[in-house]
Parts: C-alpha cells; sequence; structure tokens
C-alpha cells in the first residue's frame, strides 16, 4: 500500500535536506611572488589548501614559479584560488621529463637539474598544509601575493 506525504510535508522535507548545504568558496584570479629570504624562489610549486570543510580537491589550487618567483594558482574549478582562508604549501616542483626515471641518464640529468636550482633548500615546514606558517586569506578584489619565506 503506497502512502502519500501532503505536500506540505514533501516541501518542508525537501527544504530541510537542501537547506543544509554550504556555498562553495568563489573563485578568484590569484599570482604572486614567492621569496625567501628576499631572493626569487624559481621552479617551486605553490598549493592554495582551502579551509573551507565540506568541498573536495576541486578547490585546491596551485602554480608553478618561474625564474623570478612569479606564479599563477589554478584549481579544477577554475583559474584562480577559492576566496576564504587558505593555507599555503612551497615545495620543489616536480623535475623535467627527461630527469625522471632510473636509467642512468635520467639520474645524470637530475642531478645537473637539482645542482642548477637557486635559491635551495626550500623549509620542510612549509612543505605540508598541516605546518605550514603560510596562511593567506584570499580576497576578491586582490589578485596578488606576495609570499615571503623564511630560512
Amino acid at each position: 500500500m503506497l502512502r502519500r506525504i501532503p505536500g506540505a510535508a514533501a516541501l518542508a522535507v525537501a527544504l530541510a535536506l537542501t537547506g543544509c548545504s554550504k556555498t562553495p568558496p568563489t573563485i578568484v584570479p590569484v599570482e604572486g611572488i614567492v621569496t625567501i629570504n628576499g631572493q626569487p624562489l624559481p621552479s617551486a610549486t605553490v598549493t592554495f589548501v582551502p579551509m573551507v570543510q565540506g568541498f573536495g580537491a576541486e578547490y585546491i589550487a596551485t602554480g608553478t614559479t618561474d625564474d623570478k618567483g612569479h606564479f599563477k594558482a589554478v584549481c579544477p574549478a577554475g583559474p584562480g584560488a577559492g576566496a576564504c582562508e587558505n593555507r599555503v604549501t612551497v615545495g620543489d616542483a616536480p623535475a623535467p621529463e627527461k630527469a625522471r626515471g632510473l636509467s642512468g641518464e635520467a639520474q645524470t640529468e637530475l642531478s645537473r637539474y637539482t645542482a642548477g636550482l637557486k635559491n635551495r633548500p626550500i623549509p620542510s615546514d612549509y612543505g605540508t598544509a598541516a605546518k605550514t606558517p603560510l596562511v593567506i586569506n584570499v580576497a576578491a578584489g586582490q589578485t596578488e601575493y606576495k609570499l615571503e619565506l623564511k630560512r
């Protein structure tokens, strides 16, 4: 036997189920410069991890620094990062394709690549969201962020 829920009760149930959803952070343009002790940090990966519960990896934004330490963040939800509080991690960017692998040539190329990296090492505390001292409040209307790392 099928029972019908009165219209008002059905509406109340529907509102209760959808009323609890959170609004995702707005994605806004984010770029900037990364330095260590005032010197540009090239070939580094910068990651913005939003501190908003209930949203997944589609809001984690990353960028890679160029020779002058400049980066632009992009996340799967769009170019930029979430407009909210973000923990920011900084680590070495992946090695070039020819420097990956176990062959002698790849290992030699990896040695050349790592020896040529400037302004290293990156302090390990910046490498994890749990330890990083970098907490940035990304805001609509602000595009540029300067990330100053210390040794």
